[in-house]
């Protein structure tokens, strides 16, 4: 156990263990269960919010909500006090920092709508903490709630769920992306970053590293919008852009876009042919098996293979492979 905190490493050790093992094999909505239910564990609590949302001209929209163990009108009544949630206001103008309060200690005082709200759901002790991907135009939050018959969360406790948080975050959204890939039988290759966007563009959840990948492309390319030129080729009907110095493909499932981009390597300068006779004969065709799969003669498919072999800067099969391995 940590002696300046209380707080217990081992359990901690096992809970992010188990967490980031689940994200990899749940659902999306499963695993936001898992995830709360989990760290009740370690630090008790009645109920519970995560949400994830866009940033647009200074204003905060959130498209995703999952309540753990609440009613759905705790959010239809927030939405009519929202104005007032100084505790919203006060954990995304300090991202990852755990705001602790208790409304009866007068937090809330002179927002008697938001105070009225709190009392209705039983939402006596509350923290919150929101990640912010600025330059994606994306937030996640996470709060807890404790009603007027439990005690008020400690400092330990706010530790540790600020110590916690962003771990969960990453999890539930290893796992909204992993059901998604599963939906379009599309795997992650290496190098590639992932996000979920809606039909119309708009970034909905990424991994990180995605605003890295599009600035190579598009150096002042800030979110949520995709940028135009990559809208327009996603949406073109193939599904894909091939850029100067990235890749981008998008698959479409459960109403929204899978989306993967990777910077460019050398296979993409293959023509769609080469392709083709390259992907085969990595995986063991031979050149006959492939010229009669493809309609062309084998000293065709030969030729085929020393343009790629030259193309790539590769002399055996082992290191095509290597070099065609996670490029889509």
């Amino acid at each position: 156990m940590a002696a300046s905190t209380g707080l217990d490493t081992r359990r901690i050790t096992s809970y992010l263990l188990d967490l980031h093992g689940h994200a990899h094999e749940l659902g999306y909505r499963a695993m936001q269960r898992l995830a709360f239910e989990q760290f009740r564990a370690l630090v008790p609590f009645d109920g519970g919010l995560f949400g994830v949302g866009t940033i647009q001209g200074g204003k905060a929209d959130a498209h995703d909500v999952f309540l753990f163990d609440k009613p759905p009108e705790l959010m239809i009544s927030w939405e009519q006090v929202k104005n007032e949630d100084r505790l919203a206001f006060a954990a995304t103008a300090s991202p990852g920092t755990t705001i602790n309060i208790t409304v009866s200690d007068g937090f809330y005082d002179g927002c008697d709508r938001a105070r009225d709200h709190c009392a209705r759901f039983d939402l006596e002790h509350l923290m919150c903490t929101a990640h912010i991907y600025a330059e994606a135009g994306l937030f996640w939050v996470m709060s807890i709630y404790r009603s007027a018959r439990s005690p008020a969360f400690s400092e330990s406790e706010r530790i540790m769920k600020e110590l916690l948080s962003p771990h969960l975050s990453a999890a539930i959204r290893t796992a909204r992306v992993g059901e998604l890939r599963t939906i379009t039988r599309v795997g992650g290759g290496h190098g590639q970053v992932a996000a979920i966007a809606s039909p119309s563009g708009l970034v909905l959840e990424a991994e990180p590293g995605l605003v890295d990948v599009l600035r190579a492309e598009w150096p002042t390319w800030r979110g949520p919008m995709l940028p135009p030129s990559l809208e327009d080729a996603l949406t073109g009907g193939i599904g894909r852009f091939i850029g100067e110095r990235i890749v981008v493909h998008a698959d479409t499932a459960e109403g929204t876009r899978l989306v993967h981009a990777r910077r460019r390597v050398a296979a993409d300068g293959l023509t769609e042919r080469e392709r083709q006779v390259a992907d085969a004969f990595a995986l063991g065709e031979s050149h006959r098996e492939i010229g009669d799969r493809l309609g062309i003669a084998p000293a065709t498919v030969r030729r085929h293979l020393a343009n790629v072999y030259e193309k790539l800067g590769v002399s055996s099969k082992a290191e095509l492979d290597r070099m065609l391995r996670g490029v889509h």
